[in-house]
């Protein structure tokens, strides 16, 4: 999970009803509200799918090798693809149909399980292996995550671009809970290659609303204007518009470190609950509960409440709040779980009170002509010290008691926090 683009990490609308947003100056421009329901809907079944299968690969990995440094490694090849190929997808993304994109990145990823599946079934799967097709995987969510916050704004109007922001965390995260819960349950009961077969199933439902949806007009804008610039030259300006913006050097800075100081909890969390507490799946899940269903209240207060007046205010205290619940969690006695949810509990409230308040400010300020490659950028930036981070705890677990690792990092958090 990583903060502005938080590891929900995240992984999916059309219709025949449009209505004209009247908020912004381009009445050319229309949004489809009901189509990107309808869309987002067949993008929480592949979400589900996809939530199991992490939780499954993560937990095999974590009790085969119980290496924090393979732990943290499988996260950061995972991730690392998302870092170096985002700024490009995000040219490709205002250049090529976001249906086609979306629906053919879904497609492979399912090939992928696919493979993983009879390589689990014939017992040919090792870890170096293993930790190649999570590189593939996370090559395919540098085009995923950016194309689908494109989505959103072109689709609703701007008027409820918060409560949207608010409603789709609050169901991502209502998955988050079914998902590791549902993984726990099926790696206990059934072989993991039949496991496998969820991802494929679940990508079939969401190819049909992405069938049937029309995003709307802004993308034939888009497409024409990229015919008459250079591939470098729209990546360029994505990077000029968030350095002449005023203030969007300093948000995405204070994104910047909380993902660093973040990543040792979430990159070793498996480990804490496996070694340190000698949990097993079903307490990780436990855990995980704790952390999404705080993620939902977070997610529907904001829905209700439109958040703070100044958004940027969101984004400190949420940030804040997210050090303040992985610091508790650290300082979980000997097999109280519940200690350690929560503490995670609190991370999950204050994640969607940083992240709709940071998403909702780019979504306003950013033109949707150049909404692929602001937000492209922008998640470069504010990732780019998650991989760091992940390695770095993984090797200094290796060496400190995770608690230790945990707390500290907490702290310097919480005190380069104050510098923004």
């Amino acid at each position: 999970m990583f903060v502005d683009g938080i590891l929900y990490t995240c992984r999916k609308l059309n219709g025949v009803y449009y209505m004209t947003d009247n908020s912004n100056n381009h009445p050319e421009e229309i949004s489809n509200l009901k189509g990107y329901l309808f869309f987002f809907s067949g993008q929480l079944v592949s979400l589900f799918g996809s939530s199991i299968i992490q939780f499954v690969i993560a937990w095999w990995i974590t009790v085969e090798t119980e290496s924090p440094m393979l732990l943290s490694l499988s996260l950061f090849i995972g991730f690392i693809p998302t870092v170096l190929l985002t700024p490009i997808a995000g040219v490709l993304i205002d250049r090529l149909n976001l249906k086609f994109l979306i629906g053919s990145v879904d497609f492979m990823q399912a090939a992928v399980t696919v493979v993983l599946l009879f390589l689990f079934k014939y017992d040919k799967v090792g870890v170096g292996l293993l930790l190649f097709f999570i590189a593939i995987r996370g090559a395919f969510q540098a085009f995923q995550q950016p194309a689908l916050q494109t989505i959103i704004p072109i689709m609703v109007p701007k008027k409820y671009l918060n409560r949207m922001n608010s409603f789709q965390f609050l169901f991502t995260s209502a998955v988050f809970v079914v998902g590791p819960v549902t993984a726990a349950f099926l790696y206990s009961t059934i072989p993991i290659h039949l496991i496998m077969l969820i991802e494929p199933i679940t990508f079939g439902a969401a190819i049909i609303p992405l069938v049937f949806i029309t995003i709307p007009k802004v993308v034939k804008q888009i497409k024409e204007k990229a015919e008459k610039t250079s591939f470098i030259s729209e990546m360029k300006e994505g990077v000029q518009f968030i350095r002449k913006k005023k203030g969007l050097l300093p948000l995405l800075g204070s994104f910047t470190a909380a993902n660093f100081f973040i990543m040792p909890m979430f990159t070793l969390i498996n480990l804490f609950v496996y070694s340190t507490h000698r949990g097993d799946e079903t307490n990780l899940a436990f855990v995980f509960i704790f952390l999404n269903v705080g993620t939902i209240a977070g997610s529907l207060l904001l829905t209700i409440w439109k958040g703070f007046k100044k958004k940027v205010n969101g984004v400190a205290i949420g940030i804040l709040f997210m050090f303040v619940g992985s610091l508790i969690a650290s300082l979980t006695p000997y097999g109280l779980f519940w200690f350690m949810g929560l503490g995670m509990l609190v991370v999950g409230v204050s994640n969607p009170v940083a992240n709709i308040s940071s998403q909702t400010i780019w979504q306003t300020i950013v033109p949707k002509d150049k909404l692929g490659r602001v937000m492209s950028v922008r998640l470069t930036i504010a990732q780019f010290t998650a991989p760091v981070g992940m390695l770095l705890a993984g090797f200094i677990a290796e060496y400190v008691k995770m608690e230790y690792l945990f707390s500290f990092s907490a702290l310097l958090g919480l005190l380069f926090l104050g510098l923004f």
